[in-house]
């Protein structure tokens, strides 16, 4: 019992001092320059592991640059960054993203947008974001401009190789995730071969608390948009979302095996379990079907 409560309070304390660096970290000093624009006062965003890194490992802070609010984060590519550049021009049914202020290499410098989250809006308001999200959803499997945009960005950046995978890291050496690895890989490249999955422009956090009414213009707004990309992805992309659709939204003739879409979204809880140093909920998601 001792030892159990040694472990508890060490826990504890680690946990309270991570909080305390957190909260000493909510002014960061320095600036960040991206193409002759000065980000000042520094506030880190995200940090699940570290205050101002996401998940994806990517920078991410709220700043000001020329007076006004911005928020700058890195891209997984520049060519990433070109297709943040190239959706910016395309006007979606519903749904619009902040305005870029400066692009330099892999950085980004975006607008901040005021406003309310669709998790803080009531019930009225929710259902018009779902619409929203669902014609954005739609837009990128018919829009002939958005069809010939997946097909210019392709490799920019896949949701499903460049971030499900490889947030795995070395946890890939434990057997179970090893073998759960391997299992899917084969599935996926079987379907690749076969080009049973198409690519399209791919969202994969259209949730809730990234969708904002944005004050003084109504609409609808996207603000967390380090996981755009090009590819299958977007199998997920509605389960993702607010939506909570276990079922993507295709149309047409695409028919992804459900099967693989349900061992897709075990990969990505399989990521969530991991992080959250939840192992026994991660050996279960590894179990054969």
């Amino acid at each position: 019992m001792a030892d159990l409560l040694a472990t508890v309070l060490s826990k504890l304390g680690g946990r309270l001092q991570s909080l305390g660096r957190r909260r000493a970290l909510s002014a960061f000093p320095g600036t960040v320059r991206v193409a002759g624009y000065q980000v000042t006062e520094l506030k880190p965003l995200g940090g699940y592991r570290q205050p101002g890194v996401t998940k994806a490992g990517r920078l991410s802070f709220a700043g000001l640059c020329d007076g006004r609010k911005v928020k700058v984060y890195s891209a997984f590519s520049t060519a990433q960054v070109a297709l943040r550049l190239a959706v910016q021009k395309h006007s979606f049914p519903g749904c619009a993203f902040p305005q870029i202020i400066a692009t330099d290499g892999l950085l980004i410098v975006e607008a901040w947008v005021e406003g309310e989250a669709v998790a803080s809006l009531p019930d009225a308001q929710r259902l018009e974001a779902a619409d929203a999200v669902s014609s954005f959803l739609i837009s990128v499997q018919t829009d002939p401009a958005l069809l010939a945009l997946a097909r210019e960005y392709a490799g920019s950046f896949c949701y499903l190789n460049d971030y499900l995978l490889k947030r795995l890291g070395v946890w890939r050496y434990w057997d179970e995730v090893g073998t759960f690895i391997q299992q899917w890989s084969g599935e996926y490249q079987a379907l690749q071969s076969a080009e049973v999955i198409p690519h399209f422009l791919s969202h994969p956090d259209l949730s809730a608390a990234n969708l904002i009414r944005e004050r003084e213009t109504g609409r609808w707004v996207i603000i967390d948009n380090e996981l755009l990309g090009v590819g299958p992805g977007w199998i997920l992309d509605a389960q993702n979302s607010l939506l909570k659709s276990e079922i993507p939204l295709s149309l047409g003739e695409i028919s992804v095996p459900r099967s693989f879409v349900e061992r897709t979204w075990r990969l990505r809880q399989l990521g969530s379990a991991l992080d959250a140093d939840d192992f026994i909920r991660a050996a279960s998601l590894c179990r054969p079907d």
